[in-house]
Order: C-alpha cells, then sequence, then structure tokens
C-alpha cells in the first residue's frame, strides 16, 4: 500500500494531527502525534486509528502495521 494514501487518510481523519511513517525491511511504523489522545488509554488511541484504516486492511492493501500514539508532550519529551 501507498504510505502517502496512509498518511492522507490519517490527516484527514485526525486532523491537527502529524502522522509520520517509517518503514524498515518489512516493517511499516506509523507514530502519530496529536493531542487529541490527552487522556485516552493507549488501547483507545489504538482503536481510534485502526478504525480509519478498517477498509485498508479489509481490501487487503494493509495487513500490518506497528502503532505508536503520542500527545504533542509525550513526543517532545522523547517518549515511544
Amino acid at each position: 500500500m501507498d504510505h502517502e494514501k496512509i498518511k492522507s487518510i490519517l490527516e484527514a481523519n485526525l486532523q491537527g494531527s502529524e502522522v509520520i511513517l517509517s518503514n524498515s525491511d518489512c516493517n511499516l511504523t506509523l507514530t502519530i502525534v496529536s493531542d487529541k489522545f490527552i487522556g485516552q488509554k493507549v488501547l483507545n488511541r489504538h482503536k481510534e486509528v485502526l478504525s480509519h484504516l478498517k477498509e485498508c486492511f479489509s481490501s487487503g492493501e494493509l495487513h500490518a502495521l506497528s502503532i505508536k500514539t503520542l500527545t504533542k508532550e509525550e513526543f517532545s519529551l522523547g517518549k515511544t
């Protein structure tokens, strides 16, 4: 799947978020930085992200993904 497509889907649905994609070998890692995640547990953050990529998984375009979800403060403190 085209990384720009993933990025554009998430930026459209998680407005004000910074979406960072990195790829090494067969591993695609998605980091999303957004204050929308303030007060949310990691599981709920991931569920929200995955809900926007549901069609990509259903079609088989995307089959594996590592996700990191951080608030702007967490990101600036170097949390991963």
